[in-house]
């Protein structure tokens, strides 16, 4: 064991024990082995001791009670048997802790996740609080595992079957009031009061008076979740919902629901070893290592500045343009409680801003997460004009108009007006270079690009892009502000399309001409959807807009050469109006939800080709892993990881292959040149392997370590 000290153990004059869990040298802690080998040891100590009455289980970091097991730990498994034999003694651990002699309670005040529910649930009580910073559950499978330690079995007795179902296979988190009105926690207070209702708990413990107060309030299994058929259709229903949002990819929730099918009337024994078996057996997985790589990476993310300079503070807001995108910042901005400034030609644009702002707030309520009086004060901060007047108390101002540089250059001029010298100013452009946007500016080290992502309210990567000029505390400020708004800033190059759209152009246009040379459109988009791309590229085009498409492809094309040429479709797509689903045609045709393939697309093939599946998805996805490959030649981002996050987070690449890089390491790389050299060989040049990955593939060398 590592010489590190986890718990204190208190035991009052009346014989009350609290065990205060505090990691030494860390702000949050975790349930390493360690840890648990600890907490053994005490619980060994603690059950010895006649005199004690109740023991309490506490954490004394701040906002966090156990944030869960140790990741690192559950990624160094290499093999089931090791995995299983080590949380076999882990919930032996837990065993010991729900078998004390005396009431056994978990006061939970942050985050109780996985591992650190687990403990709770072993607990005979839960207090928690209701502050916004205390949230609940068992998240293991977002990370391609089971709850290992007792979870699938001690959550139905709780709060019921299908609930328990659906609370981790869906990773839901939840804040203390929901947990309480679910039978997760029984008691749920501000944090303020903790102390009064722990000492309210003691008085009962000491009269005896606690279990059958509580037993009134627990809500439980439903008497009918027993019984076989009820049991298989709950359990069915749960597997439909998750393979619709998952398509199959994603084994853990499978698992999960499964083993708490399976184990419902089991033992708490035998239902334990069900829970390993499937645990050890997901735990050293790919697709679980994929997913707690790509978790770190997050967490990476969170520490990362990208910048030397100073964060100022941002308290005010302007959005300059507020169609789609304008619109989309504009909530974003105003739902973290930033007062906002909308500015627009027409007030008719103004109008259907703030519609579109409140129908992101309703979705929001519909939900349980505001209230109409919360989304009431927050719209109360938001105000507006038509002639750029009141933008000199904005810290910040968001420009969102059309892509269109002509235009951009003009706003600027205003801009640089009517704004104050320290005022910084964003641009929210997809692909056009920022430093020739601010050529005429007069303080082009206040500018830079905040390139967000469609849907803002869903999407959560955002690019920061620097122009030569741009001062490094302006980027550190807007990374703050991308941060506060909670989103993942990630800063690129300045160079066309930048990172995301730079990559994923390739494979929109790739589709493209597999289309014009005879492939099947509704037969692409099915297998690239199958790959776990979350949409077919059609799909993507006609959603993302036909005509922008091809701008943006054509900006590519200029900057890249005849690697990026398009084919011309698209722009024949414009000619007749097929604009995609905002015209109602475009490769599909939309009405409503649903969608029917445009015949009348078929019109503008050249041939009759018919390749097999995999040459498909090959020419679709290793075109983006070669010109993901050129973006590190050209330090366009800093490093593997984080294009991947990019990719992941910005285009739904699927996270269960890690990423793209990651794909191709799984892939290996002299493979990866060796297709790419075939794929150059009948189709040109687009193919000709990155310099990095021929240098990387002959050195036996991998994006990740």
């Amino acid at each position: 064991m590592k010489n590190l000290h986890y718990f204190n153990l208190e035991i009052d004059k009346r014989g009350i024990a609290t065990l205060v869990f505090d990691t030494a040298e860390s702000t949050i802690n975790v349930l390493c082995f360690d840890a648990l080998y600890e907490l053994e040891k005490h619980l060994e100590k603690i059950h010895k001791n006649k005199k004690i009455k109740a023991l309490f289980i506490q954490s004394a970091k701040e906002h966090i009670f156990i944030a869960g097991a140790d990741i690192k730990e559950i990624k160094a498994f290499e093999n089931a048997e090791d995995t299983i034999e080590k949380l076999r003694h882990g919930q032996a651990i837990f065993n010991k802790l729900e078998n004390l002699p005396f009431p056994t309670i978990a006061v939970i005040d942050g985050a109780c996740l996985g591992g650190g529910l687990e403990l709770a649930l072993a607990c005979d009580y839960r207090i928690a609080t209701n502050a916004e910073h205390t949230r609940i559950g068992l998240v293991e499978v977002s990370l391609g595992i089971i709850p290992g330690l007792g979870g699938t079995q001690r959550l139905a007795p709780l709060v019921g079957y299908a609930k328990a179902i659906e609370l981790i296979s869906a990773s839901k988190r939840l804040k203390g009031d929901k947990a309480l009105r679910l039978g997760l926690v029984d008691a749920s207070v501000p944090s303020g009061y903790l102390a009064f209702k722990k000492e309210e708990y003691i008085k009962e413990i000491l009269a005896g008076t606690l279990k059958s107060k509580i037993a009134k309030t627990r809500k439980g299994l439903k008497w009918y979740e027993k019984f076989f058929l009820v049991k298989m259709l709950i359990a069915s229903i749960a597997r439909k919902q998750v393979i619709k949002q998952t398509a199959g990819q994603y084994p853990a929730p499978l698992e999960a629901i499964d083993v708490i099918e399976q184990t419902l009337n089991m033992s708490l024994e035998d239902g334990l070893e069900v829970e390993l078996e499937i645990f050890g057996k997901l735990s050293t997985s790919a697709i679980s290592k994929n997913l707690i790589e790509l978790f770190f990476i997050s967490e990476a993310l969170k520490k990362e500045t990208f910048s030397t300079g100073a964060m100022q503070s941002i308290d005010t807001a302007s959005v300059i343009g507020v169609g789609t995108m304008g619109s989309g910042i504009a909530w974003a901005l105003a739902h973290k409680d930033i007062p906002l400034r909308l500015v627009a030609r027409k007030m008719q644009s103004i109008s259907r801003a703030i519609s579109n702002m409140m129908k992101s707030f309703d979705s929001i309520r519909r939900r349980g997460r505001l209230t109409n009086r919360e989304i009431g004060l927050k719209m109360d901060r938001v105000t507006y004009t038509t002639e750029m007047l009141g933008l000199g108390q904005s810290d910040i101002l968001i420009e969102a108009v059309s892509e269109d540089p002509m235009v951009k250059k003009q706003i600027y001029t205003h801009l640089e007006e009517k704004a104050r010298d320290d005022a910084i100013i964003a641009t929210n452009t997809s692909s056009l270079n920022i430093s020739t946007l601010v050529k005429d500016c007069k303080y082009p080290e206040r500018f830079v690009g905040m390139h967000f992502f469609n849907p803002v309210a869903k999407m959560p990567l955002v690019e920061i892009i620097a122009g030569e000029k741009t001062s490094e505390d302006t980027i550190a400020t807007v990374v703050k502000l991308a941060k506060r708004l909670g989103k993942t800033p990630i800063k690129v190059k300045e160079c066309a399309g930048f990172l995301v759209n730079r990559i994923l152009l390739p494979y929109l246009s790739e589709a493209s001409k597999m289309f014009e040379e005879g492939e099947d459109i509704e037969r692409m988009d099915a297998l690239l959807k199958s790959f776990g791309m979350p949409m077919g590229p059609f799909v993507l085009v006609d959603e993302v807009g036909v005509d922008i498409g091809e701008k943006v492809s054509m900006i590519l094309y200029d900057a890249y050469g005849e690697r990026m040429k398009p084919t011309g479709v698209l722009e024949k797509m414009i000619d007749k109006k097929w604009l995609g689903k905002k015209t109602g045609i475009g490769f599909y045709r939309h009405k409503g939800k649903n969608k029917t393939l445009n015949s009348d697309v078929l019109s503008l093939q050249k041939g009759k080709s018919k390749l097999e599946d995999k040459q498909i998805i090959d020419r679709a996805i290793l075109i983006m892993v070669n010109e993901a490959a050129r973006c590190l030649e050209e330090n366009v981002v800093d490093n593997a990881q984080y294009l991947d996050m990019a990719m992941v987070m910005g285009t739904g690449f699927p996270a269960f292959r890690g990423g793209l890089l990651r794909y191709a390491d799984s892939e290996g790389l002299k493979n990866i040149v060796t297709r790419l050299r075939k794929l150059e060989k009948e189709y040109g040049e687009r193919f000709t392997p990155a310099s990095l990955l021929v240098k990387m593939s002959k050195e036996d060398k991998y994006f990740y370590v």
